[in-house]
């Protein structure tokens, strides 16, 4: 084949890409969305606080140290009564549990659910769905806990969250 032969082959090739192109055009589809927007629910959250009182540092943890997270929830005017609950705050990983940080190191706060006891993780990921009765949101509970081989002075602590309700 001789290199004349050779440059009309690749001409050739190259004006049937460039065809091919242009033959494909566009096509206009029509495409129809449908959006609810929502404001958050119209909730009020109250009196959200623990007391621990007086807990010897060997009893941090025990299930006896645990406390009930007093709050009210009212949420008059919501559209829906499927909600969540998120708790946000600084947190610190102990025992593998992702816990509320308190102003002493190595000593954190669990929050869990009443009755089952499973762990409501603070964070800005993670939700607690549930539905609203009345006035009354989840039930939580309170426990200070530690790495087991933290040995804990004695003296305050404190820690702070929000509680945040959104719809499901």
């Amino acid at each position: 084949m001789t290199m004349l032969t050779r440059w009309k082959i690749l001409v050739l090739l190259c004006g049937g890409f460039v065809t091919g192109t242009e033959a494909a055009g566009t096509k206009t589809v029509q495409l129809e969305l449908h959006l609810v927007v929502t404001q958050p629910p119209p909730c009020t959250i109250g009196g959200a606080s623990v007391e621990f009182g007086d807990v010897l540092t060997t009893k941090v943890g025990d299930a006896s140290q645990t406390k009930p997270v007093g709050y009210s929830l009212n949420c008059d005017g919501r559209a829906s009564d499927y909600l969540k609950l998120q708790i946000q705050g600084t947190t610190t990983t102990i025992s593998g549990e992702q816990v509320l940080q308190t102003s002493v190191q190595g000593l954190g706060i669990r929050i869990q659910q009443a009755g089952n006891k499973q762990l409501v993780p603070v964070g800005i990921t993670d939700w607690l769905n549930f539905t609203l009765s009345g006035s009354n949101g989840p039930e939580l509970e309170a426990v200070p806990v530690k790495e087991p081989s933290t040995q804990l002075a004695g003296g305050d602590f404190n820690a702070s969250a929000t509680l945040v309700v959104d719809y499901q």
